[in-house]
Order: structure tokens, then C-alpha cells, then sequence
């Protein structure tokens, strides 16, 4: 949804942005602020200004694995307090929200390279049809984040009336009116445009912020998961697996080694090899602040040889002590960048989900055990469960685990809403007293509030879009 927020608020900034780092014979600015490239190789080079999924986006602080201390609730951002309580609004009317605005920066960007690439100068066809192919790619990795903001989770019987994104496919900046597709509408569109794009998209890249083929095709096994289409997202898993790329490191971390020291010593960002795919986001809400800590349930998942808890400190940033009522606070990585886009421990559990879904239950003990012996000691890391359901709750469990306070609970808070095994389970953030370390205040999680409302400003600036209820 390109609106007029945008070119008021973002559109000059990365124009600025794409200039100083390109040099002014990469981009020209025309009249109308529109971004100006000819050659192919510009078009490519777009592709490295379209990283961002936003700062301080809400998801840390939206899933039931984080919690507050009131001290340092009632002293935070009016937003944080309002995103904390599941509040219908988070902003202000003259406030933007950058969870929606940097993916849709982005978007204009790959729709410039979409649309204009082919006719570009010195590149071969073949050339020009790769990055064509890897901008659709992209495209649909941030329509997938922004659906799953503001799109209901999938649910078969209702998606094709529920309300999802305006799918975007032009850059044009002065463009005003925007309908939402629906939620199958976006998914279909999303699926179609990885299904095209794959065969084009080089197994090596550069570097891993740029789109290789393994990780679109872990894309769109993301996709069918989110649908529950599990035999799909197991087939393109392993298929993903076949075209992992060489021209950079892409593995899992192995804690037990990495781990010598107590503190975190896993890199961050774009230099971490377990993104795939990097997509960075810059927070500081947990590992140089008090404000959102973890919650005491999610510390009680972990046995006492997880090195991921080394991840987490009891000590406040800043201060002296302890927190009461086993509060920790993330301590690792700076930024919260590792976990965004294409996550590789994020691929393995899917896979071991979609497995114990499709009743390979040993398939996804082995692929469960197998992960889990690099977060743990030997004897704490093998999974002998038999039971189906008891099975999937485990690995939902270790999902909480392995990303607490990365974000990625609330997404999973959404997609499970329509899950049998979890459809009636409730959902609670503690505001926890400094003094006596009781629950001082609790909000519960309601139904309407799986989804985000879009800011006031950009419903101001589309009044003929429909907002979430």
C-alpha cells in the first residue's frame, strides 16, 4: 500500500539513502521524487536499499512471552504500554508506524525493479529475468510480513472473504485510493509470484541479503505452514535443502561450542549464519532496556544445560540486583537482528512440525533431536516422544524456546488460533510488581486483536480503505 504517508514521510529518506550509497549516477531524482535507474546493473544494486523490516517493530512485545515490571512499564513509550495491553490503537494520529512503513518502502522498490528491469540497458536477457525474478521474490517476503500484520491467520472457510493488504504492484508515489485483497487473494498472489520466480533465482548470492533460491523456496514453505498445507511446506523444505548456497556460510549454530564464554557470543545481523536470508530490525526494547522482559513460564521451559539461557540475564540494564518474580531480560544479540527473515533454526522446526503433522513422527523426533543436541547437552536434547499431539506441543514449546523475545510468538500465537490443539488455549501478558514480585495488572489476549489496525494517519490518507475492527 503505497498511500501518501509514504512520499511525505519515507520516500525522500531513502531516496537520500540510495544516493549517498550509490552515487548520484545510480539514481537521479526526478520531479516527482520517483527513483531513476537504466542499466541492469542499477536495477540489481536496488535490491541491497530494501533490507528493513522495521525498528522497534511490536511483535517482541506482542506475544505471551514477554513480560513487564511496572516500574518500568509505567516510565515507557506510551505505544510500548498501549502494544503491551493488546490496545485497539498503538500511535498517535500524527505518528507512523515503521512496521508498516520500511516493508513498504521496500515494496516500492521491487515493483520499480519488476516493472522496469527488462527494458534496462547493458544486460542480456537472461540477466535481466534474474533480478526481475528475485525482486518478485522478495516482494512477496514482505507481503507475507505484512498479511500476517494485518490479514486474519489463514483460515480456509473464511479466507477468501476476510480482508488482507492492498497488493501493491505499481511505484507510484502520487497513487491514493487502495482496496484490500483478500487473505487468499494475497496468499495466492504471494505463492504465484515465488512459483514463477524460483527457476530464475541463482542457487549463490553475494551475500545472504540478497535472495537466493533456497531461500525462496523456504518462503514459500512458509506460506503453505501458514495455511497448514504441511505436506507442501515439507516438500519445499527439502527441496530448499538440495540449493543451499555456497558463496556464503549458511549454518546452524552448534551452542555447545559456540557457547565457551558466558555471555552471548553468537554474531548478529548479517553476519550471523543461520539467516538464510537477512532482514534486519533494530530494537531495543530488550538487550539495552528493562522494558520487556521474559516471561517466568517461557524461563520454566528451559532444562539446566540449554546454553539459551545464556541469552538472558537476571541483572537489570543499568542497574544493580536481581529482578523479582524470575524476570530476565534478553541479553543477546545487539539489535535483535537475528532472527528475520529466513532463519535457519526457524526452517528446521517447521520441518520437524510439518513431519509429526503428517504422522512421521520419527522423521521429526530425528530432525527434532538433531537441532536440539546444538542448543544442549546430549542427554537432554534426544526426543522420545510417541504421541502425535503430545509431540506438536513440544515442538511448539521449542519454537517458544528458541525465538523467546525475538517476535516470532506472536505469529504464532496467530497461526495456531485456528489449530484444534490450540484454538482454546488463552493468552496473557503479567505486568509484575517491582515490590512484592506478584502479577500486579494482567491483560488477556482478545480475538479482534490477532490482527493490527492500520495507524490512524494512514486511514486518514486512504479514507475509502477499511481498517480492522
Amino acid at each position: 500500500m503505497i498511500m501518501k504517508t509514504l512520499k511525505k514521510y519515507q520516500l525522500g529518506l531513502f531516496i537520500i539513502l540510495l544516493q549517498a550509497s550509490c552515487g548520484k549516477d545510480f539514481l537521479e531524482v526526478a520531479p516527482k521524487g520517483s527513483l531513476i535507474a537504466s542499466r541492469t546493473v542499477e536495477y540489481e544494486n536496488m535490491m541491497y536499499n530494501s533490507l528493513a523490516i522495521g525498528a522497534d517493530v511490536p511483535t517482541v512485545a506482542l506475544g505471551d512471552d514477554a513480560a513487564t515490571l511496572n516500574t518500568y512499564y509505567e516510565s515507557s513509550p506510551l505505544r510500548l504500554q498501549r502494544i503491551f495491553r493488546w490496545d485497539k490503537d498503538f500511535y498517535e494520529p500524527e505518528q507512523t508506524a515503521d512496521e508498516l512503513q520500511s516493508p513498504i518502502a521496500s515494496i516500492y522498490i521491487y515493483n520499480k525493479i519488476i516493472n522496469e528491469v527488462m527494458g534496462s540497458k547493458e544486460g542480456d536477457e537472461a540477466y535481466k529475468s534474474r533480478v526481475r525474478a528475485e525482486a518478485k521474490a522478495s516482494r512477496a517476503y514482505f507481503n507475507m510480513l505484512l498479511v500476517n500484520y494485518y490479514g486474519k491467520p489463514y483460515n480456509p472457510a473464511t479466507a477468501s472473504s476476510d480482508p488482507g493488504i492492498p497488493l501493491v504492484k505499481e511505484a507510484d508515489v502520487s497513487a491514493t485510493s487502495f482496496t484490500r485483497a483478500s487473505v487468499k487473494e494475497v496468499y495466492d498472489n504471494m505463492i504465484s509470484d515465488l512459483l514463477e520466480s524460483i527457476p530464475l533465482i541463482p542457487v549463490d548470492q553475494p551475500h545472504r541479503q540478497r535472495m537466493t533460491k533456497a531461500a525462496a523456496e523456504m518462503t514459500l514453505a512458509k506460506l503453505y505452514w501458514y495455511k497448514g498445507d504441511y505436506s507442501s511446506a515439507l516438500e519445499w523444505i527439502k527441496l530448499g535443502k538440495t540449493h543451499m548456497p555456497t558463496s556464503f556460510e549458511a549454518a546452524i549454530y552448534d551452542y555447545n561450542q559456540t557457547y565457551t564464554v558466558p555471555t552471548w557470543s553468537v554474531p548478529s545481523g548479517s553476519n550471523n549464519t543461520e539467516s538464510l536470508l537477512a532482514r534486519t530490525s533494530f530494537s531495543f526494547l530488550v538487550n539495552s532496556s528493562n522494558n520487556i522482559l521474559l516471561a517466568p513460564w517461557v524461563h520454566e521451559l528451559y532444562t539446566a544445560t540449554d546454553k539459551r539461557l545464556k541469552a538472558f540475564s537476571n541483572v537489570p540494564y543499568g542497574g544493580t540486583g536481581i529482578f523479582p518474580a524470575k524476570l530476565y531480560r534478553r541479553i543477546g544479540p545487539f539489535g535483535l537482528q537475528v532472527a528475520q527473515g529466513v532463519s535457519l533454526p526457524d526452517v528446521e522446526l517447521m520441518k520437524a512440525e510439518c513431519e509429526a503433522r503428517l504422522d512421521k513422527l520419527a522423521e521429526a523426533r530425528a530432525t527434532l533431536s538433531a537441532f536440539r543436541l546444538k542448543r544442549m547437552a546430549l542427554a537432554e536434547a534426544t526426543v522420545t516422544i510417541n504421541d502425535k499431539d503430545e509431540l506438536i506441543r513440544f515442538i511448539i514449546d521449542e519454537r517458544v524456546r528458541e525465538f523467546a523475545l525475538y517476535g516470532f510468538r506472536w505469529f504464532d500465537i496467530r497461526r495456531l488460533s485456528n489449530d484444534p490443539l490450540f484454538k482454546d488455549k488463552v493468552y496473557k501478558h503479567i505486568n509484575y510488581d517491582a515490590v512484592t514480585g506478584q502479577p500486579a495488572t494482567t491483560y488477556t489476549l482478545e480475538n479482534n486483536r490477532l490482527t493490527l489496525r492500520f495507524p490512524l494517519n494512514v486511514m486518514a490518507a486512504n479514507p475509502g480503505m477499511q481498517n480492522n475492527p
